[in-house]
C-alpha cells in the first residue's frame, strides 16, 4: 500500500533539523563514553542498547529532513505564506502597496508580465485595483527616457486596449476617483500612439453626470497635445457630462492649443456642433477690465481673444487701446423676430408728435424703446440700438432734426428739412443710452418747431 507524502513546512523542517543536531550530540557523548553528571554509570549492554536506538532515531530524522529536501516544496515569503504562480492569491495587507518593485537600470524592467498566447484574447498582463481610496497600478520613470507605465497591444482587433484605466462610480466605491493620472517633471505624463488605421491613439469615455473623460492640467507647457496628419488628432465623448477638460496653470499659456499645418480647420465639432462658452468674471457687464495677451504665431500673425459678459455679450479684442478699450462687443442685427421662429420683423411707429403741438425750436424729446412694440417684434430689454427712419413734417420754416442715444448732447443732423415740402425723412442707426437713460432715444429740434416721427425697423442685440 502507497503511503502519502505530507508536505513538510519551513517551520517543520527547522524543528527536524534542530531534533537531529540534539540527537546527534547525545549520540557523541555516548560514543565518547561521556557520561551525564550525578547519574550512574551505565552497564556496557545499556550502552550499547541505547546508541542502537539512537542511531535508528538519527536515521529515520535524517531520512525524513532528505525526503523533505527532494520534495518540491513551494517558495515562500518571509512569512512563510506560499508564493503561487498561474493561481489567483488573494491576500489582505494592512498597508496600501499589494507588490513594490524596483527595477534595475535600463533597459530593466520592475513588474513585467505577458499574458495571453497565440490566438487568444481577453488577457490581462496587470491588473491593479484597490478598493479603498488607493492607487490600482503606479508606474515612475526616472532617466532621460525612462516610462513609468508602458502599455502596449500587438492585436489589431478594435477591442484590444494598451492601457486601461477605470474608476468605479457606483455603490460603495462613489467617489472622486481617477482612471488613469499621468504626471511628468520634465518630459510627456501621458504619451499614446497609434500606427493602425481607423483606431484611437487616447479614446476616454464618460456617462456619469459631473464627470470628466479626459481632464488634463498644465501649470507652465501644454497640458494635451495630440496631432494627426490624415485623420482626428483628438477624439472624446460623453454621456452626461464634459467629455474634455483644460486646464491651464499660467497667463501666457492656453488650455487647448490645436493647430492644422495643412490648412484645414483647427477645431472640428461633431455631434451637435454646439460650443458652451463660460462668462468671463472680469467682463461682468460690459468689456473685459484686462487688457487681452498679444500672441504671435507663425509668419508673424497675431493671436486674439474672445470671451462672453455676464450679460451674453460677445466681446473681441482688437489692436488698438487698453483694458477696456481694447475690447469691441460684437452685436447681431436682429430683423426677424424675437421668438425664434425665423418670422420676419414687424417694423411699428415708436412716436408720432401730431397727437399734440410742434416740438419747438431748441426742445429735446426723449423717448422710450425698451419693450416699445408687440409680439415678438417688441424690442427686447438687452436691445443695443435700434434701425428707424425719423421724419420731420409740418414745420414753420427750415431747420433740423437729431436722434441720439437717451442723455447724449449732439449738434450733428439726421434730418435737414426746408420749406416748400410737406414732410422729409432719414434712415438712421442710433444706439441707447444706458444709466438712467437705460433704452432711451432722444431727438433734438433745430431750427424751426415741427412734428416728428420715429419708425422702427430693426434693432441691435
Amino acid at each position: 500500500m502507497a503511503i502519502k507524502e505530507e508536505a513538510i513546512s519551513g517551520a517543520e523542517l527547522s524543528e527536524l533539523k534542530a531534533l537531529i543536531a540534539d540527537q546527534q550530540q547525545r549520540l557523541d557523548i555516548l560514543e565518547s563514553r561521556q557520561a551525564a553528571p550525578d547519574v550512574e554509570a551505565p552497564t556496557k549492554q545499556q550502552r550499547s542498547t541505547r546508541r542502537q536506538l539512537l542511531k535508528l532515531a538519527g536515521a529515520t530524522l535524517v531520512g525524513a529532513a532528505g525526503s523533505a529536501a527532494l520534495r518540491a516544496v513551494p517558495a515562500a515569503a518571509a512569512n512563510g505564506d506560499a508564493l503561487l504562480v498561474g493561481t489567483i492569491r488573494d491576500q489582505d495587507l494592512n498597508n496600501v502597496t499589494g507588490i513594490s518593485l524596483i527595477g534595475a537600470a535600463n533597459p530593466g524592467r520592475a513588474l513585467y508580465s505577458n499574458a495571453g498566447g497565440s490566438s487568444v484574447g481577453g488577457q490581462t498582463a496587470i491588473w491593479g485595483g484597490n478598493f479603498n481610496n488607493g492607487r490600482g497600478v503606479v508606474g515612475y520613470g526616472g532617466g532621460t527616457f525612462g516610462t513609468g507605465v508602458f502599455g502596449y497591444t500587438y492585436s489589431s482587433s478594435s477591442s484590444s486596449i494598451g492601457v486601461r484605466g477605470q474608476t468605479f462610480s457606483y455603490g460603495a466605491f462613489t467617489g472622486a476617483g481617477v482612471g488613469v493620472l499621468a504626471s511628468s517633471a520634465g518630459g510627456d505624463g501621458l504619451h499614446a500612439a497609434t500606427t493602425a488605421q481607423s483606431r484611437r491613439a487616447i479614446y476616454a469615455y464618460t456617462s456619469q453626470t459631473g464627470s470628466v473623460g479626459v481632464a488634463a492640467y498644465s501649470q507652465f507647457g501644454t497640458a494635451i497635445r495630440s496631432g494627426s496628419s490624415t485623420s482626428t488628432a483628438l477624439f472624446a465623448y460623453s454621456g452626461n457630462s464634459q467629455a474634455i477638460q483644460w486646464i491651464a496653470g499660467s497667463s501666457t499659456y492656453a488650455g487647448i492649443g490645436g493647430g492644422n499645418l495643412g490648412g484645414g480647420p483647427d477645431i472640428k465639432l461633431g455631434g451637435s456642433g454646439r460650443i458652451v462658452q463660460l462668462a468671463n468674471i472680469s467682463a461682468g457687464v460690459g468689456a473685459p477690465s484686462y487688457t487681452p495677451v498679444t500672441y504671435t504665431g507663425g509668419g508673424g500673425h497675431s493671436y486674439f481673444e474672445s470671451v462672453r459678459a455676464d450679460d451674453g455679450a460677445l466681446w473681441i479684442s482688437g489692436t488698438t487701446g487698453s483694458g477696456k478699450a481694447k475690447w469691441r462687443r460684437v452685436n447681431a442685427v436682429r430683423v426677424d423676430t424675437a421668438d425664434g421662429t425665423g418670422a420676419p420683423y414687424a417694423p411699428f411707429r415708436l412716436y408720432d408728435s401730431r397727437s399734440g403741438a410742434k416740438k419747438a425750436a431748441g426742445s429735446t424729446t426723449v423717448v422710450v424703446v425698451a419693450g416699445a412694440g408687440s409680439g415678438a417684434s417688441k424690442i427686447p430689454a438687452d436691445a443695443v440700438a435700434i434701425i428707424g427712419n425719423l421724419t420731420a413734417t409740418q414745420y414753420t420754416g427750415t431747420g433740423f432734426l437729431s436722434i441720439a442715444p437717451g442723455g447724449v448732447t449732439v449738434g450733428t443732423s439726421t434730418v435737414n428739412f426746408i420749406t416748400g415740402q410737406t414732410a422729409i425723412a432719414n434712415s438712421f442707426i442710433v444706439g441707447l443710452g444706458t444709466g438712467g437713460n437705460a433704452g432711451k432715444v432722444q431727438v433734438k429740434v433745430a431750427g424751426h418747431a415741427t412734428h416728428i416721427l420715429i419708425d422702427v425697423t430693426g434693432y441691435l442685440q
